[in-house]
């Protein structure tokens, strides 16, 4: 039997761990740390310190950034985060890092074995005159400069999309806990959107569908920045009625379950390429089919027409929204039991553990 490890998380510090609403990162950060004690680890988690664990908390902040009102990309905090785990490095036998661009810094002179995770894009590809063209470059520009390091993808959609010159040693899905997410098989007469409303998201195409069909539509989600909420005041909120609601941001794992799987469908009409999309698993494990465009990592999460369809156009979701009768929920569930759990996500970082270590 193999030794039982002593690790480090390294989580960003935007929101506590686990979030209470949004919080993607966070929330998967959260999950492995828990899934990896319970196979009996000794884990320290370096987060807010508002976060809630069964692990050693560290923290260099009581509350999360959002929460203090820092902006997002000021990440000298997230720096300090980083300074002070791996100035406890000797402490453990491997430190497991998911804040992007910085860690690599860090990471290259660690005379401790190390992983990361990558969760974020590298984005924008196009040339534009902005700062975030510059971050980008300058993003690309360290990890070519630390091509040696080992990462962990979140989809072979996001090794593809990569500039960077960086080892994958391997694609880890994300996983949920089935415990918190109740199978459903029994929807109430409603499609459902969940997640942080922005364009990209592709929420107005929905709002678009449910008035030119007239399905009854609920959505939830988080309006997380000022061009957000431009976005929702003008494609959204104009059309909401009795039969298009916004329900705000969900709370709990227990509302998120319901709400979910009550649902005949998750709408997801992505317009970017997502890396992940954790909702859509969180979808399926209630037993609720998912209906997306192929973008992103939505052809490795849904299985076309058993879990859900994968449409090309608003033409093939109007199609696939008369046929969600047609998809067997209880397969929803099955495919999430055995590709997407926490048991299974804590087990392939294990795995990757104990090859970085020899053992």
């Amino acid at each position: 039997m193999k030794r039982k490890l002593k690790i480090a998380q390294i989580a960003p510090l935007w929101y506590p761990v686990p979030p209470k609403g949004y919080g993607g990162t966070e929330a998967v950060v959260s999950k492995l740390t828990e899934g990896l004690i319970k196979r009996g680890h000794s884990v320290t988690l370096f987060a807010s310190g508002d976060s809630k664990t069964k692990a050693k908390l560290v923290s260099i902040i009581k509350r999360n950034l959002f929460s203090l009102g820092v902006p997002w990309l000021y990440d000298s905090y997230n720096i300090l985060n980083l300074i002070e785990a791996f100035s406890r490095a000797k402490d453990f036998d491997i430190l497991h890092t998911h804040i992007d661009v910085y860690d690599p810094i860090f990471r290259a002179k660690s005379q401790v074995p190390t992983i990361a995770t990558l969760h974020n894009p590298f984005w924008p590809k196009t040339k534009t005159k902005t700062g975030r063209w510059h971050e980008y470059k300058a993003r690309v520009l360290i990890y070519n400069r630390f091509s040696k390091l080992p990462y962990v993808a979140i989809s072979n959609s996001y090794r593809k999309q990569c500039p960077a010159d960086i080892k994958f040693v391997k694609t880890i899905y994300h996983g949920v806990d089935l415990s918190a997410l109740k199978f459903n098989p029994n929807p109430e007469n409603y499609f459902v959107w969940l997640g942080r409303l922005t364009p990209r998201k592709g929420l107005h195409l929905v709002v678009k569908l449910a008035r030119e069909l007239g399905f009854r539509l609920l959505i939830a989600g988080k309006v997380a920045s000022p061009e957000n909420e431009k976005y929702f005041q003008k494609e959204i909120e104009p059309y909401l009625s009795k039969k298009i609601q916004f329900l705000g941001e969900i709370q709990s794992e227990k509302e998120k379950s319901e709400l979910l799987g009550s649902a005949k469908a998750l709408i997801y009409p992505l317009l970017w390429e997502e890396p992940f999309g954790i909702v859509m698993i969180e979808a399926m494990a209630c037993g609720t089919p998912v209906i997306a465009f192929p973008r992103g990592a939505a052809p490795e999460i849904i299985k076309d027409r058993k879990t859900g369809f994968l449409a090309k156009s608003l033409d093939g979701i109007k199609r696939a929204i008369k046929d969600i009768e047609n998809i067997s929920r209880i397969q929803c569930r099955q495919r999430v039991e055995k590709l997407f759990t926490v048991e299974k996500m804590a087990e392939e970082y294990e795995k990757i553990y104990y090859q970085l270590l020899k053992l």
